[in-house]
């Protein structure tokens, strides 16, 4: 007869539970989550959006549903390591009232509470103290619409990271904090836009994509398919009219340099890139990005 010892159980536990780890089904539930750049454009649920909408749902359903999210979006920002709310989601209509009539008015987002979530980046980013959590009731539409669409079960929690004041090389540093998340099943997306130029928003109705718009995107997707990590940096001089597809701050630009930052943070410098959303809203790019 064989005796069990305190070490042979514990052996045969520890056996037990790498042996369910090499299984297919929990191979998958381990795999780390993409890190997705969403060019958010006009209100996704506006009228005539219906083929964008239906571009995002395909690609959120070849995605498993991660353990959690992570937003950053310009239209959330701040001087200061901030978050937003951490209750159940709650979908805001913070939109021009001329858009807000043209939307259905029962769209809703209600995600589960994201306390640990935001408790998880305050280890990350801080210095040991809680970040600042925003006082608004919920998510700005530049999250909550692209997630209906990509998520629209809602069944995760959601935190939004405001958008930090810094300069390229620093948003690059400051995504590769995020990068542990991806290894406990936390998804990054990025909603800004690549290209943003809202005073020539009209540019293209009758004659087609403006040629600046066109060429800024194509840099943008090649460098990006090459991670070419340094002319992305450097884009603000070595992008073909930077200064008409971003005339302001850049940050919808600098955004994807947070993403890319987690990717790379992860040890991921020869990540596939794919762009399951391409073209143009007249001069806006559609182009979103996949990232691992």
């Amino acid at each position: 007869m064989t005796t069990l010892t305190r070490r042979r159980v514990l052996e045969g536990a520890v056996g037990a539970l790498l042996a369910a780890r090499a299984t297919p089904a929990n191979a998958a539930a381990l795999a780390r989550p993409p890190v997705l750049f969403v060019s958010h454009g006009t209100p996704l649920f506006l009228p005539h959006n219906e083929e964008r909408r239906a571009a995002l749902q395909r690609w959120g359903a070849s995605l498993t549903a991660p353990r959690g999210i992570v937003v950053m979006t310009p239209h959330v920002a701040s001087r200061e390591l901030a978050v937003g709310p951490t209750g159940p989601g709650f979908a805001m209509y913070d939109l021009p009232a001329l858009f807000k009539r043209q939307l259905p008015q029962d769209l809703e987002y209600a995600t589960p509470p994201s306390e640990a979530l935001a408790r998880r980046l305050d280890q990350l980013l801080g210095d040991g103290r809680p970040a600042t959590r925003s006082t608004s009731r919920g998510f700005d539409h530049t999250t909550w619409m692209p997630l209906r669409c990509l998520f629209p079960a809602a069944q995760v929690p959601v935190v939004e990271l405001a958008y930090p004041y810094l300069s390229e090389a620093k948003q690059l540093t400051f995504g590769q904090k995020l990068a542990p998340l991806r290894d406990e099943g936390i998804l990054f997306v990025g909603s800004a836009g690549m290209t943003h130029n809202l005073a020539m928003m009209g540019d293209g109705e009758e004659a087609g994509t403006p040629t600046w718009a066109n060429e800024f995107d194509l840099w943008a997707a090649e460098r990006l398919a090459r991670l070419d990590v340094d002319a992305l940096v450097d884009w603000r001089h070595k992008a073909p009219a930077a200064l008409l597809a971003h005339p302001d701050d850049g940050a919808h630009f600098r955004v994807l340099l947070v993403a890319l930052g987690m990717l790379l943070g992860g040890g991921s410098a020869s990540a596939p890139v794919s762009f399951p959303v391409t073209g143009f809203e007249r001069s806006m790019s559609r182009r979103c990005a996949q990232l691992g």
